[in-house]
């Protein structure tokens, strides 16, 4: 897929709570692998909405781990989403590690 990794945040300075005229619903790739990770993530980061319009289906890591520190400082994020995947880079070597909920 061409694009960048997603997803990406919807912000709207305009009308949009006008229940008269509501906004189109933004694009999203239900059948996606990641599509759940990525509402995991719109929740844990406090997002309105996001799309996933020009998203190449892959994970945008930065948005990972600022997902995965928001649940550390907030509870009921932590509860309800599940970041469990975290990448981090050693020595030029990239290693994946499992994040294991405990309690």
């Amino acid at each position: 897929m061409i694009g960048k990794p997603g997803p990406f945040r919807i912000i709207r300075s305009d009308d949009s709570g006008n229940v008269e005229a509501p906004l189109p619903p933004p694009r999203r790739r239900f059948y996606c692998n990641n599509y759940q990770k990525c509402l995991d993530l719109a929740a844990a980061l406090n997002w309105d909405n996001f799309t996933c319009r020009g998203c190449s289906g892959a994970i945008d890591q930065n948005l990972l781990w600022r997902a995965y520190a928001a649940t550390k400082r907030d509870g009921v994020a932590g509860a309800l989403c599940d970041i469990q995947e975290v990448d981090v880079h050693t020595n030029e070597h990239l290693v994946g590690l499992k994040i294991v909920k405990t309690g």
